[in-house]
C-alpha cells in the first residue's frame, strides 16, 4: 500500500490575512525584531513624537520610575504604536458604573 501526498490547490494560491505578500513580510519581520526589545516592561508609559523629514520620522519615548526616558526610532506610526503596546503594562479595568453624571 503506498501513501500519496493530498492533490495541491490549484493555482497554487492559499489563503493569507494580508493584503499582499509585502505585508506579510514587514509583519514577519516585526515580530522577529521583537525578541531583542528587552524582556519585561520596565517603563510606565510612552508617547509618539514625530519629526517630519527624518530618515525614521516617529520618536517613541518611553517613561520609567526613577530613570530618563529613553528614545525608539520608528520608520511608520503602526510600528511606535505596536511597540509602545508591547513594552508599557495594560491599564487596570476600571468600572463605568461612574461614567455619568449623577442626577
Amino acid at each position: 500500500m503506498s501513501v500519496h501526498a493530498p492533490p495541491s490547490p490549484k493555482g497554487g494560491k492559499h489563503f493569507t490575512p494580508f493584503y499582499s505578500a509585502t505585508e506579510e513580510a514587514m509583519t514577519n519581520a516585526e515580530e522577529q525584531g521583537s525578541d531583542n526589545e528587552g524582556g519585561h516592561m520596565s517603563s510606565t508609559c510612552g508617547r509618539i513624537v514625530r519629526t517630519p523629514g527624518a530618515d525614521l520620522p516617529y520618536k517613541v519615548m518611553l517613561t520609567h520610575d526613577g530613570r530618563a526616558e529613553t528614545p525608539h526610532a520608528f520608520a511608520t506610526m503602526r510600528e511606535a504604536e505596536a511597540f509602545i503596546r508591547r513594552n508599557t503594562p495594560v491599564p487596570a479595568a476600571r468600572s463605568t458604573l461612574r461614567d455619568h453624571d449623577e442626577g
